[in-house]
């Protein structure tokens, strides 16, 4: 994918283009491959039988209509906004704010996300022990936590610093990984789960596609690569305001539930 082509190969797309001119590549490039898979992957519907468009539509109707479906696509959208602009966009800050060469940030920046791996199961280890009520908590921890990890990270200068609140904000952002799907599985029906996360996921990386292009035209704006940090803050935030406002609408609901 093009996160990856920016983390090998953004030298001589930034020799030939600049900083502002690759963002505005990679921002093409998530565009196009991200409709593309849309329009690979996702089959279309036999339309010939009348039989299969109403139980399509029936199927589509009833994922549409999965509670907290709203919030659960806002934290999607912010969560994968996060991933892509922190993969592609930390490798050019890195090598441009604290001269580390193109290998080195291209390591750098690969190391949180095997982390993640770690950190993703983790978060599911912790869901289970959560009741599906309080599962929103973890948006709204480790949205406070992401966010105190990139903060950390923008004002650090020593490579220790660096490594370390890098660690923190992706291990942090990993932790939430498994809450979504596992919140959709709760709250959909189960016979349009796999419908439900489908639409949730797909229109969580269209709108993060464009995550490249605000950040180019952030910088742009500001001259300088690293008013990119107020992106990555910004998904946080929303991850923790979708994470309570989810909260708070299970716990009315359940008071409801109490009182009926």
């Amino acid at each position: 994918m093009a996160w990856r082509w920016g983390c090998r190969s953004s030298g001589p797309a930034i020799n030939q283009l600049g900083w502002s001119g690759t963002w505005y590549l990679l921002a093409v490039l998530n565009t196009v491959l991200g409709i593309g898979l849309v329009w690979a992957f996702i089959p279309l519907q036999d339309g010939r039988q009348l039989g299969t468009r109403l139980r399509v539509c029936n199927v589509l109707r009833l994922a549409w209509r999965t509670p907290l479906l709203g919030w659960l696509m806002l934290v999607e959208i912010a969560s994968l906004s996060y991933f892509w602009g922190s993969t592609s966009w930390l490798p050019l800050w890195l090598h441009d704010e604290h001269q580390l060469s193109l290998q080195a940030t291209g390591w750098l920046a690969a190391i949180p996300f095997v982390l993640c791996l770690v950190a993703k199961y983790a978060g599911g280890v912790l869901l289970d022990k959560l009741h599906p009520a309080q599962a929103p908590l973890i948006f709204i921890a480790g949205g406070l936590a992401t966010t105190l990890g990139v903060v950390g990270l923008m004002f650090s200068s020593q490579p220790f610093w660096l490594l370390f609140w890098l660690l923190t904000a992706n291990t942090c952002w990993g932790l939430q990984g498994a809450a979504i799907p596992a919140m959709v599985q709760h709250q959909a029906r189960h016979e349009v789960v796999g419908s439900a996360y489908s639409a949730i996921n797909g229109v969580g990386h269209l709108a993060a596609a464009f995550v490249p292009l605000m950040m180019g035209s952030v910088m742009h704006l500001q001259g300088s690569i690293s008013a990119g940090f107020p992106v990555l803050v910004a998904t946080q935030l929303i991850t923790l305001l979708g994470g309570g406002m989810m909260l708070l609408r299970l716990k009315r609901a359940a008071v409801l539930t109490l009182q009926a």
